[in-house]
């Protein structure tokens, strides 16, 4: 009996001790969520650039247009996605190439010289991750794209390159003004810009190869 009773106050003196008998209870590794975050576009954090060459030795001049909108982006957890089906309109008065002389050039013996180009139009039409070995959203790559682009009143798809950097999305690659029938149109700028194109070996060349560069930050939201 004095063994039950001492067990038993043993146990009244246990409970009396306050929290120095009580454990931390921690949540399950079941109960943490992950974080997830998003991507959606910025069309402050934009831009739309090119390069145009002259000269035999194929000089490049950069360029890039001031005015312009994108719609029909969307907000996913893969960034790539959110330009997926994206379309675009370009207004050639945007067009800045840092020297007034030579938009106006551009403007008045290329792009007027074509039918229905005050806007260049367009739309990124697929997004080929089937060529890609890695899939994008674990690491930085770059994803082949088919966008479309309208010009001189012809539309036709090219494959340019998408790529990613942080936030930073890029699509890179190059179209030839030939495949939009432009050849009448860069013959007017060549011939009003007959001197400037005018490499070291005396000839006058403007080449049909654009670059295009565009580049935008996306938003990212994590919860």
């Amino acid at each position: 009996m004095k063994r039950i009773l001492l067990a038993f106050s043993s146990v009244l003196l246990l409970a009396g001790c306050g929290g120095d008998a009580s454990t931390e209870v921690k949540p399950s590794q079941d109960t943490i969520k992950p974080q997830v975050c998003t991507y959606s576009f910025d069309a402050s954090a934009t831009t739309i650039g090119f390069g145009a060459f002259k000269f035999t030795e194929k000089k490049e001049v950069k360029g890039g247009f001031l005015k312009f909108t994108v719609g029909s982006t969307k907000e996913d957890t893969i960034a790539y996605n959110v330009v997926d089906g994206a379309t675009f309109k370009i207004d050639i008065e945007g067009l800045n190439t840092k020297d007034p002389s030579r938009d106006f050039n551009v403007k008045s013996s290329f792009f007027a010289k074509m039918d229905s180009t005050a806007f260049i139009t367009g739309k990124i039409k697929k997004l080929l991750y089937e060529l890609v070995s890695t899939m994008p959203q674990y690491k930085a790559t770059t994803v082949p794209v088919i966008v479309s682009i309208k010009m001189n009143n012809i539309e036709k798809d090219d494959t340019l390159q998408l790529s990613l950097n942080g936030e930073e999305l890029t699509l890179d690659g190059s179209i030839n003004l030939n495949d939009f029938k432009a050849q009448k149109a860069l013959a007017s700028l060549n011939k009003q810009c007959l001197d400037l194109h005018r490499g070291a070996d005396g000839k006058s060349l403007t080449w049909p190869e654009v670059n295009i560069y565009v580049s935008t930050t996306l938003k990212k939201n994590c919860k």
